[in-house]
């Protein structure tokens, strides 16, 4: 009696958990939505995201070197500071090229007084010998019209022969002298120009001495070859620097102002990459800033790493953005694919994933739900285009709770999937 008590009780308790399970079940609703959001029209874009890095543009980044060796005296700037074009920003000890540059230029005075000296001397001994010419070619004339005169007498038997004789000796000598009047005027001329030929080389011999060692020591100050922000400083004042093969690097000065912005692009988005596209990029410095910018270039040479294929999109950075931006900086990129001014969307927090299908849950003007598999178009971060199954200003679920009563044994509810490599659709 006791055992069929005990049974009966048994089967009296599993018939109450029973029945409070089945009570539970069937009074518990489907699906309890806690926020909707409108079925509207809006833009939607459709994106990539990539991740950059800001970059110094090419010339951007100079490190200036040294090519004289010596010790540095002053070292007039350190990290941080600003520098100019032609800014003086070391000097190296120069007193040893001084002294060579004050020879160099004794010497040159030295061949430019010898130019000057030959350019006054010879024109004198020029004129010298014209003045003798002139005079031997005068006394020539006299002798030969003498000599004419006396010819005549000499055959009416006036003069003797002998007197006739010597006036035409004379007048010969005096056509010789005038020959070698006129040989030494010429040889004076010749000497002129050679001489001062030569003078003139010596003093360029001794111009180009003097420029290099000129060049030499404006090796010795160091001087900034663009304007912008010393980054590196690697020598101090009393070090010694030797010059070799290689120039000794000592400062290196950025122009933060020339930046670009480098995207490594997955090779499986590579071809919806563009030159012209529109992209916006955040930094994690300005977590609040939007930076704009557009696709440039893309590069046709790959870069691998971790053997996955990228390519670099080159993207110009303005001198408004460069003055929040520093080199370096990691950006997180959108590079704007496809974009529709004003399409019907929904967020993309009302598409739900059940039982692997994607559906939306519309609320009816009577409090019921409705479960539709959209028809989606360009899928973007926070919107979507529909183009079937939904119309203007039905409202949509964002955020629900799926009770037991509704068909799925999913214990999570997620909305849409994202692609390879970071690559996603966007939207606003």
């Amino acid at each position: 009696m006791i055992k069929k008590l005990v049974v009966l009780g048994v089967v009296l308790l599993l018939a109450a958990v029973g029945y409070g399970i089945w009570h539970s079940r069937h009074s518990q609703p489907a699906v309890r939505i806690l926020q909707t959001a409108e079925v509207k029209r809006g833009a939607v874009r459709q994106v990539l995201e990539q991740t950059g890095i800001i970059k110094p543009q090419v010339g951007a980044i100079v490190k200036i070197g040294a090519r004289a060796t010596g010790v540095i005296e002053r070292m007039l700037v350190k990290v941080g500071d600003r520098v100019a074009v032609g800014q003086l920003v070391a000097q190296i000890d120069n007193r040893e090229i001084r002294s060579q540059l004050a020879e160099a230029r004794a010497r040159y005075q030295a061949r430019q007084a010898e130019l000057s000296r030959i350019e006054q001397i010879y024109p004198l001994r020029i004129r010298e010998a014209e003045a003798q010419l002139a005079l031997a070619e005068t006394a020539t004339e006299y002798l030969l019209s003498n000599y004419q005169r006396l010819a005549r007498l000499a055959e009416e038997g006036i003069i003797s022969q002998d007197e006739l004789d010597n006036v035409r000796q004379k007048s010969e000598v005096e056509q010789r002298l005038v020959a070698a009047r006129q040989a030494a005027l010429e040889r004076e001329r010749r000497e002129f120009v050679e001489e001062r030929h030569k003078a003139d080389l010596a003093m360029q011999e001794a111009e180009a001495q003097r420029s290099a060692v000129k060049i030499r020591l404006s090796y010795t100050e160091i001087v900034s070859p663009l304007a912008g922000t010393v980054s590196q400083v690697t020598a101090q004042e009393g070090e010694t620097i030797v010059s070799g093969l290689q120039v000794a690097n000592l400062i290196t000065v950025l122009d933060t102002s020339r930046l670009e912005m480098w995207i490594y692009v997955d090779e499986t988005d590579v071809g919806q990459v563009k030159i012209g596209q529109s992209l916006e990029f955040r930094v994690d410095a300005w977590p609040e800033q939007i930076f704009k910018g557009t696709v440039a270039a893309v590069y046709p040479e790959p870069d691998v790493r971790e053997n996955i294929v990228y390519y670099r999109a080159l993207v110009a950075v303005s001198v408004e953005q460069a003055k929040l931006l520093r080199p370096e900086m990691t950006t997180q990129v959108q590079i704007v694919v496809a974009e529709k001014a004003d399409a019907l969307r929904l967020p993309n927090a009302a598409l739900k994933w059940v039982d692997g299908r994607q559906l939306v849950f519309v609320q009816q003007a009577d409090g019921s739900v409705r479960q539709v598999v959209p028809e989606l178009g360009l899928v973007g971060v926070s919107h979507s285009e529909v183009t079937g199954g939904l119309q203007v200003g039905e409202k949509v679920a964002t955020q629900l709770v799926l009770g037991q009563g509704a068909a799925t044994n999913q214990s999570a509810v997620k909305g849409p999937g994202s692609n390879r490599s970071g690559g996603r659709g966007g939207g606003r």
